[in-house]
């Protein structure tokens, strides 16, 4: 039998570069070898979590708010604003979790993910709720994952996927499932273990995140 697919990850899709885990899920030989990723060890991690040892920096007295600043708080849609807070919450959740179960190399891991993740967002105009929503469905998804899913139930979910797929996209599908499938694989060089998460909660064939992938993709101009 050959490896269950995902439908935001063609069965050819090149294994990620060192994916750090960003959750906790135990899984078999059978989920790792899925797309050709494997299962990080714990030294692939590259980031520091918590910088207790940075300097401090004496903070100077605070300006006066200027009418730009004002404007964001009072008018946040029409400012542009991001707000990174349920962002960086996400992973300071499971980071926080790492750090507890004595795992530092993952939970440094999950934070220079997540701070890479809302840089990049910010600098593509990715909207913050959506992003939000999305990373809520792999939470959700991680919640409801215990050991590893089955070759049977990935191949399941990826038919079902892709059924939905075609008949909310239609003539389209194929090309849009094509966009999305490349921005998730660039997310991934920003973000290591994108795709590693995706696979292992069975988000990638979820099709609350396959439509925000999509969206998402097609604004930053993915074809």
């Amino acid at each position: 039998m050959s490896d269950p697919a995902h439908v935001l990850f063609p069965s050819d899709a090149p294994a990620s570069s060192k994916p750090p885990e960003y959750f906790k899920v135990q899984h078999d030989a059978a989920t790792a070898r899925l797309m050709g990723t494997h299962k990080p060890a714990a030294d692939d991690a590259a980031a520091r979590m918590f910088p207790g040892d940075a300097p401090k920096v004496e903070q100077a007295s605070k300006p006066a708010a200027s009418d730009a600043d004002t404007a964001e708080k009072l008018f946040p849609d029409d400012a542009n604003h991001f707000d990174e807070k349920p962002i960086a919450g996400f992973f300071n959740g499971f980071a926080v979790s790492a750090a507890g179960d004595g795992d530092s190399d993952r939970a440094q891991a999950l934070n220079a993910a997540g701070e890479a993740l809302i840089a990049d967002a910010r600098k593509a105009g990715t909207n913050s709720a959506e992003l939000s929503a999305a990373l809520d469905v792999v939470r959700v998804r991680q919640g409801d994952t215990i050991g590893p899913i089955s070759d049977e139930k990935l191949e399941a979910d990826y038919a079902s996927g892709m059924e939905a797929v075609r008949s909310e996209f239609g003539a389209t599908a194929d090309s849009d499932l094509k966009a999305a499938q490349a921005f998730i694989r660039d997310l991934d060089k920003v973000a290591p273990g994108t795709m590693d998460s995706l696979i292992r909660t069975g988000a990638g064939n979820d099709m609350r995140l396959i439509r925000a992938a999509i969206k998402e993709a097609k604004r930053r101009g993915y074809r």
